[in-house]
């Protein structure tokens, strides 16, 4: 198998918001089902991984740029490839594609959690099948500090319901951009250019998050913390008024 992988996705007129652009969320969800389908195409599967080696892909940090924005009905390519990636982090790429030019880019970490050990696996220990190409589109996201020039302040709680949870139990990492973008004064007016986010903790179901957002020279930062005052995940987004 290459090590790019692609796939032809329709935009669906439903995952577009009031301005007909394409919700980040959904825009990080096709990047991972591409590559779930790469893993559906080789072995081992995410299943066989799962209920055979009992072990699950964790996101740990995601950085998404968007070149422009996509509209309902647009014929897109999505590629993915693995990064490689060292000790314990697990690189993803991609790229979508519209009319043969690229409109979006992904890099994301992820951990490999060997659920009966509890421990992470490491990467040179790991076959998984797919021969890992190391080209990244983007910086391979760090942690980074939100500036206390942010002045983050709690602007509203989100409580976790059934509908968030996914196989792992615990919110799906693609619903966190739109959860958060929710929060972002004025977000009805304006378009993601790009986003970071850096998953700190797990959130499961009926789980208390308070949120926090703050701005910075032009950048919009948020902060949800779990009832035991655990950081539950950091983000940054840069926005572009729409009009």
């Amino acid at each position: 198998m290459e090590a790019k992988f692609k796939v032809q996705f329709k935009v669906n007129s439903h995952d577009t918001d009031r301005s007909g652009n394409l919700r980040p969320s959904v825009a990080l969800r096709y990047f991972h089902e591409a590559a779930n389908l790469q893993f559906e195409a080789s072995h081992p599967t995410l299943d066989e991984l799962r209920y055979e080696e009992h072990k699950a892909f964790l996101l740990s940090r995601a950085s998404l740029s968007m070149l422009r924005p996509l509209h309902a009905f647009e014929e897109i390519e999505v590629l993915t490839w693995s990064g490689g990636g060292k000790a314990a982090s697990f690189y993803r790429c991609g790229e979508i594609l519209a009319g043969g030019e690229v409109v979006a880019k992904l890099v994301s970490v992820w951990a490999l959690m060997d659920l009966e050990k509890g421990r992470l696996c490491r990467v040179k220990d790991t076959d998984l099948g797919i021969l890992p190409l190391e080209e990244y589109p983007l910086e391979i996201p760090t942690s980074f500090r939100i500036p206390e020039e942010a002045h983050l302040a709690a602007v509203g709680e989100r409580m976790i319901r059934n509908s968030d949870i996914d196989i792992n139990m615990h919110m799906n990492n693609t619903n966190y951009p739109d959860m958060l973008c929710d929060y972002i004064p004025g977000i009805e007016n304006k378009k993601v250019l790009s986003f970071d986010i850096t998953y700190h903790k797990e959130a499961r179901l009926s789980e208390h998050l308070t949120v926090y957002h703050g701005a910075h020279d032009g950048v919009q930062y948020l902060r949800t913390l779990r009832s035991d005052g655990l950081v539950n995940a950091e983000a940054r987004f840069v926005t572009e008024d729409l009009f």
